[in-house]
């Protein structure tokens, strides 16, 4: 009699030993999604610049094409062309993956407030795995730029396209100078220049002989005039061509202190935006 009950007693109780055993869990769609990225980019498959939905286009001319690049947490872009040099503004700390065609995926961190220059020629996928926003301002620059370099203190410890950190604090009694501008980086086209602003002390420029791209940074509150009539009010993200020859002035309105990038365009002349 015991022979036949322990073959039953196997047969009942297969179920629950298979119930207990854990199932083999589904495939992760994110990490499906990493390994393919981290297969080698197929660059006749990226769309450009202006295709990619993450980047929204703000203003164009001859010399520029702006765009205000926003990547939510825990999302990715399509695999898009940088075909032209453009440099970059960050707004806000973010932490990010970079997967560039023909090299393995990067992780890259920047303050706020960090700029950057590349020369482009590349196709590229940024993804936000580590739950932060990705957010910039990119500006194309049209023109084929020669000679990248950055300019000021430690130029050649910083990244390509960098602003040196003021050597000097900000005024705070009479005894320490107010630094307003600090220069960047340049090329044989452009020169880009940190420009700070507080109560008091007003960034004029009374007959610029080039034209300029404005973009204000992420703690601006900035009242623009040219040739002394009111231009506009510009807060984080906000970007404003400024044309040579009519004078400048640029004013920190809530004086709680404001910063600014100054991108001049060294072959511009009279040239109006477009």
């Amino acid at each position: 009699m015991n022979i036949f009950v322990l073959p039953a007693l196997a047969l009942l109780l297969s179920p629950a030993a298979m119930a207990q055993t854990p199932a083999a869990p589904p495939a992760d769609a994110k990490k499906d999604s990493q390994l393919d990225i981290q297969n080698p980019i197929k660059a006749e498959s990226a769309v450009t610049v202006a295709d990619e939905p993450h980047h929204a286009h703000v203003f164009q001319n001859g010399y520029v094409q702006v765009y205000n690049v926003t990547v939510p947490p825990l999302d990715a872009t399509l695999l898009y062309r940088h075909d032209l040099p453009y440099l970059y503004l960050a707004l806000g700390a973010t932490d990010f993956i970079t997967a560039v065609q023909g090299k393995p995926p990067a992780e890259l961190t920047l303050e706020d407030g960090a700029t950057r220059y590349s020369p482009g020629g590349f196709a590229q996928i940024i993804r936000t795995d580590a739950g932060i926003a990705f957010h910039t301002i990119t500006v194309v620059l049209v023109h084929p730029q020669g000679s990248p370099q950055n300019l000021g203190d430690k130029s050649q410890d910083r990244p390509l396209g960098s602003c040196a950190q003021s050597t000097v604090a900000p005024k705070q009694n009479d005894q320490i100078p107010f630094e307003q501008e600090l220069p960047c980086f340049e090329t044989s086209e452009v020169r880009m220049d940190e420009v700070r602003v507080q109560g008091g002390k007003d960034f004029v420029q009374a007959s610029p002989d080039t034209a300029s791209l404005l973009i204000a940074m992420s703690n601006a509150n900035l009242d623009v005039s040219l040739a002394g009539q009111h231009a506009a009010f510009l807060h984080e993200g906000d970007v404003l061509w400024l044309p040579s020859g009519p004078s400048r002035r640029v004013d920190d309105f809530l004086g709680s202190g404001s910063q600014f990038l100054l991108i001049s365009f060294k072959d511009s002349g009279s040239a109006p935006a477009k």
